[in-house]
Formats: structure tokens, C-alpha cells, sequence
């Protein structure tokens, strides 16, 4: 499910075309198995900051085909790098190092 600030954007017919456009250049076939794809994935995640780029947002290059398996490990993955613990055992977001890309 779509972030809130994403929800109007995944329903614009730019998007659509894009995702069409990326499903068919990959042979609907994810990219990272070889099942049928369902979805595409952001290689550079959209964020509210960014999502009007269309060279993040739009960009084929920025773009994959996926299954839902796939596109569900790709997010949990990237979830799971986001996040560590405190000596409390409470969850913090995880800082990267400095000169570290996000």
C-alpha cells in the first residue's frame, strides 16, 4: 500500500504509462526471479521530498519489474537496514555513517 503522500501520484496517468512501459520492457518477468511480474519497484525509493522528480519518480532507468514475493523482500530488506536497537532493547532509526548514501 501506497505511502500517503504517494497515493495521488500512483493513480496519475504518468505513472501508469511508466509502469506499463517497464512491465513490457522487462517481458513482465521479475527481474529478480523470473516469475511473472506484478509490480514495479523504485530502485531509489520515492519519498515526499522527491516524488515530483520525474527523473526518480518517472525515470525507467529508476525502475524494475518485480513479483510481489520479490518486491515484498526488497521493502522488508530495506526496512530491516533502517532500524536497529538501543541498549533498552527499544527500536531506533539507524544513522548512517557520515559521507554514507541513503
Amino acid at each position: 500500500m501506497p505511502r500517503a503522500f504517494a497515493c495521488k501520484f500512483y493513480k496519475s496517468k504518468q505513472w501508469k504509462s511508466a509502469r506499463i512501459y517497464v512491465l513490457s520492457r522487462d517481458y513482465y518477468m521479475c527481474q529478480t526471479c523470473g516469475r511473472p511480474a506484478e509490480e514495479v519497484h523504485h530502485k531509489v525509493s520515492l519519498t515526499a521530498e522527491n516524488i515530483n522528480d520525474s527523473n526518480i519518480s518517472l525515470n525507467p532507468d529508476n525502475l524494475v519489474s518485480l513479483c510481489r514475493d520479490c518486491h515484498f523482500a526488497v521493502h522488508r530488506e530495506q526496512a530491516e537496514g533502517d532500524y536497529t536497537f538501543d541498549s533498552n532493547g527499544m527500536i531506533i532509526p539507524r544513522v548512517p555513517a557520515a559521507g554514507a548514501s541513503v
